[in-house]
């Protein structure tokens, strides 16, 4: 019986290497420079882009849908979850420092990507009388794209949006508070039974749990890094190196440096902030303020927050605090050691990342529950009640998981949905306008 468990594992590991091979990463840079290009690399203009995010925060908008702030939290919280924190210590696991780099590159492209995702979504979903999302416009692009990528999408929910996160939150309230693995079980399942009696008990869930959740992480993470200064400007120098190692590239060990370091951290970075798999369309395109151009500038501002500020200062504090991350694929342990090192304690480490990761796993649980009950409704009208049972069943069996195959799966996942999502995407560019950035007014 163990021997075909173990064969099942290896064969779910061997499927997420293949279908992450070149064709898919292929699709996502390639996808991710044309479209960026074509916008005029609106990534650049970070500050603009904060400045309007800002002001459309406070906009009340129309009566009908989500507020700003409540669609905001609600996608940004299906982004930021355990793969913004401990699936950087997996990559550093896997590919070591270099693969920060890669995910970096991979935020800077997605930021692109997801401005057109969400802009096409907004777009149509004012013609569209069926549907949310991205199902919208990939119906316009072709029925079948629609369709398939609905069916991942759905399934994605229930591995990446669901499982990894009741397994995340299941480790971090047993590792951090000693209770016993079947009573954080219970406690997730109790907690999505209250979030997903509806949509807006979601929306108002992520938008007061993301904004304290994600402040108390970036704002501990930047004291302790610059407590850390020497430590830290070597932590930067060391991603750079490796990042471009002349010595990994050598010697026959090309294939080894691109699987490892390139497509680990750009899996990673695709992980985290879901650029290019369209899963943030269904929450922007249900926002009371119907604006195309703005939608997609929350999204940008969305991947940035995710990889660029999160990711970022989570690899920081593991790399200066001086833990071992190759001794473990644990990634939890891993950000426990490192925030237990740099908060000079173990206790009050265990404590602080315990509670954020748990914040981050239950917003991202709503947030997937959101996302994923969207696209049940594409396919299935007026089945939402049994997609509401299927995500609860799943919330409960996901912490009986292993660790590593919920992330295989999840993997998969995304690759399934990013085929048709960015084909559907390029097939419609033409349709997409730059977007526009307020100038700051003199006097």
């Amino acid at each position: 019986m163990n021997s075909n468990i173990i064969s099942v594992y290896s064969a779910i590991s061997t499927l997420n290497e293949f279908i992450w091979g070149v064709p898919v990463l292929f699709l996502v840079l390639a996808g991710g420079i044309y479209l960026s290009v074509r916008l005029r690399f609106p990534q650049i203009h970070i500050l603009r882009l904060f400045r309007d995010v800002i002001r459309s925060l406070k906009s009340s908008g129309g009566t009908h849908g989500l507020s700003q702030l409540q669609g905001f939290s609600t996608a940004l919280a299906a982004t930021v979850g355990t793969g913004s924190v401990t699936g950087v210590a997996c990559a550093l696991h896997i590919g070591g420092r270099g693969c920060i780099f890669w995910m970096w590159v991979s935020a800077f492209l997605g930021m692109g990507l997801s401005y057109c995702e969400n802009y096409l979504s907004v777009a149509h979903s004012k013609l569209s009388k069926k549907g949310s999302g991205a199902f919208c416009y990939l119906s316009v692009a072709s029925k079948p794209m629609a369709v398939s990528y609905t069916l991942f999408c759905i399934l994605a929910s229930l591995g990446m949006g669901n499982m990894t996160q009741a397994s995340s939150a299941t480790s971090a309230a047993s590792l951090g508070f000693g209770l016993p693995r079947w009573v954080c079980s219970l406690g997730v399942v109790i907690f999505c039974y209250i979030a997903v009696r509806d949509t807006k008990s979601c929306a108002k869930l992520c938008e007061k749990l993301i904004p304290t959740g994600a402040g108390l992480f970036i704002l501990t993470s930047l004291v302790l890094v610059l407590m850390h200064p020497s430590a830290a400007a070597r932590a930067i120098c060391g991603i750079f190196k490796e990042a471009f190692d002349i010595k990994a590239c050598a010697g026959g060990t090309v294939s080894w440096y691109i699987t490892k370091v390139c497509v680990n951290g750009l899996r990673r970075g695709a992980f985290s902030h879901e650029a290019g798999l369209g899963t943030t369309c269904a929450v922007h395109s249900d926002c009371k303020i119907k604006d195309a151009q703005l939608q997609g500038k929350l999204a940008m501002s969305e991947v940035f927050i995710d990889t660029m500020v999160i990711c970022t200062v989570t690899a920081l504090v593991i790399l200066c605090s001086g833990t071992d991350f190759t001794a473990s694929p644990d990634g939890t342990q891993t950000v426990i050691d490192a925030y237990s090192v740099c908060l000079g304690g173990a206790s009050a480490g265990r404590l602080f990342t315990c509670i954020c990761l748990t914040l981050f796993s239950l917003c991202t649980l709503t947030g997937w529950f959101f996302i994923g009950q969207s696209s049940f409704a594409c396919l299935f009208p007026g089945g939402t009640f049994v997609y509401k049972l299927i995500y609860l069943f799943c919330a409960y069996l996901g912490t009986s998981f292993s660790f590593q195959t919920v992330w295989d799966i999840s993997d998969i996942f995304n690759a399934l949905m990013a085929i048709p999502n960015i084909t559907g995407v390029l097939m419609l560019s033409r349709q997409i306008v730059p977007p526009k950035f307020h100038r700051r007014r003199d006097g």
